[in-house]
């Protein structure tokens, strides 16, 4: 993995980012689909990070962008209306959620456009980074709506599973999304092989770290575990749901604590 710039004006703050995360700065004239073939890279593009995977017919740059036109269809769409049943929101009463997978953090702000207070721990520097600029972005937005939901959003770049009692202070609610593994009868979308191509730098380990961040979660003072899964796709090993509920293509297994 290398760092790009878009542009002069890009290259100080590639520099800045491959001096954090001691990446080669690679020349702006180098193209990612001439590059090895499942690699990636981080571009810096109007200021903008994103990451690009390397190879000819790959997708282009992911990043974070709460403002995008998609989240805002998440919402009208009633997105938020299944996931907010899950973790027991209600229209006088909205729990607070540890997100312990944050990812794109779609779903984080879902909730937090419920009212929620939601922290979310994302171990990947990277998507760290993604998520930390996305929020910055959003929190200095003239909108005003996206601006207040993001102020109900706390990133800690972590694992979940290391966290003190005290952050847990004030969560009722642990929200899982597990990768799931890529389908490859279909083409998947761009930010998830993204993701999993960060996920297999990182050395994850899929169904063994699955089962034990859901036992971990089940072990926390809190009201409930809720686990976001594929319609089909098997629970979680290690133990049953209270109860589930099933939309198009999601399902969110429910596990009662306390």
């Amino acid at each position: 993995m290398g760092v790009v710039a878009a542009s002069l004006e890009d290259r100080l703050r590639a520099t800045q980012i491959a001096e954090q995360f001691d990446l080669p700065l690679l020349d702006a004239s180098i193209r990612p689909r001439d590059l090895e073939v499942g690699r990636a890279v981080l571009q810096v593009i109007e200021g903008v990070l994103s990451v690009q995977l390397t190879g000819r017919a790959v997708p282009g740059p992911v990043t974070i962008d709460f403002s995008d036109k998609s989240m805002a269809n998440r919402r009208r769409g009633g997105h938020n209306e299944l996931l907010g049943k899950a973790v027991g929101w209600k229209q006088a009463r909205a729990p607070g959620i540890l997100d312990a997978t944050g990812g794109y953090g779609r779903d984080a702000f879902l909730l937090a456009d419920l009212g929620c207070e939601v922290t979310i721990c994302e171990r990947d520097p990277i998507m760290a980074l993604l998520f930390r600029e996305a929020l910055s972005r959003a929190s200095a937005s003239e909108d005003q709506w996206l601006a207040s939901v993001v102020e109900r959003m706390q990133l800690l770049s972590r694992d979940a599973i290391d966290l003190e009692a005290t952050a847990l202070k004030d969560v009722e609610v642990i929200y899982l999304d597990p990768m799931f593994p890529l389908d490859r009868r279909a083409a998947p979308a761009k930010e998830m092989q993204v993701l999993h191509q960060l996920l297999a730098f990182s050395g994850a380990q899929g169904d063994v770290e699955d089962a034990a961040l859901l036992a971990w979660a089940r072990a926390q003072d809190v009201r409930r575990v809720v686990v976001k899964r594929p319609r089909r796709a098997p629970v979680i090993p290690g133990a049953i749901p209270g109860h589930c509920l099933t939309g198009k293509s999601v399902r969110f297994d429910v596990y009662p604590v306390s």
